[in-house]
């Protein structure tokens, strides 16, 4: 146990120098909060997707492999094809719209491409991330409460505080600079982690095909595709997990990273791909990790009260304990990098969006930096409450954050940045139906996914959606709501004539992205 503890010392260490380190560029508010526009592409890169794959990752989507068998792979689809889907139809755009706006946070960008005077969009983006994101930090804590109750032996409530401790601290010290650091080497202990323990858990049963055949013989519906579901059912089944992907479009804690790159043009080359093979390595190596570890524990040779703390009851049951530790760090990487992400969001949504930008107070830019970690420690502290008062399913935990931010910001930013004709009113009514009906819908009615129990006419659509994820749905009725109010709405003329003049079609010797490049440097 004293190898596992030191393996985990080791890397908060490297995390605080980073953290240390990176002190000395924060000293403005979009140093603090988007790195001041100077992040390198890979760096960008790794940290978007360390952000993305939080304790769902090591622990969250392992679990599902684990009790739904080769099922639980549709969502891994639905990841990966979200994060191609973020760096086709998000990133680029963004991040040109960013630079020619100066905005530092989602709802800047947003006021400013709608043109809208009102505030209203900039305050329900405010109050859409301190919601869910705080919600989704608590998943966050939570996941790392379980990770190390598994291996220290400890109650999930000592382990969710202990977690909270440590992603403050290194928050606190280095802002965004710290975050995109540690997550370069955060994404490298994820993968890296993840890997050895596929390798570990498949060779301690001789081969996959060994695993396949002891978990068919305990249950055929754990190697079926859709879980023995045929017809409507199968499809309704995959979506069910593939859901995921339109989450993508919203995330503000992932897109923010593309507003921070230095250059628009390296997002879909080389950044693309660097994205999308180690997505697809992670998730691969996730599931079979969760889903060899149930025939390990058929076979006694793994025993968990929980199938999400499967990945660290293989490396406590099959490693050493300095190696142990090394994949406990592992899966404090994938917690606290998406963790550190989204208080800063949020934080920047109170400090920027809510008191500077909304409530007029105009303070130093060292005060700014201030005021932004203040509320990153009381934030923090709701979230631990949360994690420790609240649900422990880390899956669900962490659907129902997603879902949250997915259909509040997910259709405008889309929209926004591909349709000239979308308003502001389409923006502000669209906001609020998403922020409304998804508190509504899943505190209220369901939960985080459709299901017969609801009252009335509520219960008769969940039995037909059985299992699908509420945002999945209700992204597409929000889309279509902005879409209804943009036709009967105006667009400013000069906005129209900016969004035509960045995105014209151009000649395929010269990308888009060269000739907008070209154009704000007029």
């Amino acid at each position: 146990m004293n190898g596992v503890l030191a393996g985990i010392v080791i890397y908060l260490i490297v995390l605080m120098a980073i953290g240390a380190w990176a002190k000395r560029y924060t000293r403005t508010e979009a140093e603090y909060f988007i790195g001041g526009r100077k992040v390198h592409v890979l760096a960008a890169t790794l940290s978007d997707k360390a952000s993305d794959f939080s304790g769902w990752l090591m622990l969250g989507y392992p679990g599902q492999a684990f009790s739904k068998g080769l099922g639980a792979f549709w969502a891994g689809i639905g990841c990966f094809f979200g994060t191609l889907a973020d760096y086709i139809f998000i990133g680029p755009r963004l991040r040109i719209y960013a630079g020619k706006f100066k905005a530092i946070t989602v709802p800047d960008y947003l006021e400013a491409r709608l043109r809208d005077d009102t505030k209203l969009i900039r305050i329900l983006g405010a109050i859409i991330i301190l919601v869910f994101m705080t919600a989704y930090v608590s998943a966050q804590f939570t996941a790392g409460g379980k990770a190390l109750s598994e291996v220290f032996k400890i109650d999930v409530s000592t382990g969710i505080i202990v977690t909270m401790i440590v992603v403050l601290i290194y928050v606190l010290v280095g802002g965004f600079f710290a975050v995109v650091w540690t997550d370069v080497i955060q994404a490298l202990f994820m993968i890296s982690s993840l890997i050895l323990t596929a390798v570990v858990a498949i060779s301690a049963l001789g081969s996959l095909e060994n695993a396949v055949s002891i978990i068919e013989s305990v249950d055929p519906n754990r190697v079926h595709p859709f879980h023995g579901a045929v017809g409507l059912s199968a499809l309704i089944f995959a979506i069910g997990y593939a859901s995921w992907i339109v989450g993508y479009l919203g995330q503000p804690h992932i897109i923010t990273r593309y507003m921070s790159v230095d250059d628009p043009r390296k997002l879909r080359r080389p950044g693309i791909f660097i994205s999308g093979i180690w997505t697809a390595i992670v998730l691969i190596c996730a599931f079979l990790s969760g889903f060899v570890g149930f025939a390990l524990a058929q076979k006694g040779l793994v025993s968990v009260d929980d199938p999400e703390k499967i990945i660290p009851a293989i490396a406590v049951a099959f490693m050493p304990s300095w190696l142990a530790g090394f994949i406990i760090a592992g899966i404090l990487a994938a917690i606290m990098s998406t963790a550190d992400s989204q208080l800063l969001v949020a934080s920047s949504a109170i400090s920027r969006d809510l008191i500077h930008k909304v409530g007029g107070v105009e303070l130093s830019q060292k005060w700014m930096v201030n005021v932004g970690r203040v509320f990153v420690v009381i934030l923090s502290l709701i979230a631990c409450y949360y994690a420790l008062s609240g649900s422990k399913l880390v899956y669900a935990m962490v659907a129902t954050a997603w879902g949250g931010l997915a259909v509040g910001f997910g259709p405008i930013v889309t929209l926004s940045l591909w349709w000239k004709r979308v308003t502001k009113w389409g923006g502000i009514v669209g906001m609020a139906y998403g922020l409304i009906s998804e508190i509504v819908l899943e505190a209220v009615i369901y939960g985080w996914e459709f299901n017969p129990k609801a009252p009335g006419v509520f219960g008769a659509i969940g039995a037909v959606l059985n299992g699908v994820p509420v945002f999945f749905v209700n992204f597409f009725i929000t889309m279509f709501v902005i879409v209804v109010v943009s036709l009967v709405t105006k667009p400013p003329k000069d906005i129209v004539e900016l969004h035509e003049k960045l995105f014209i079609k151009v000649a395929r010797e010269k990308s888009q992205a060269e000739h907008v490049s070209d154009f704000l440097r007029k």
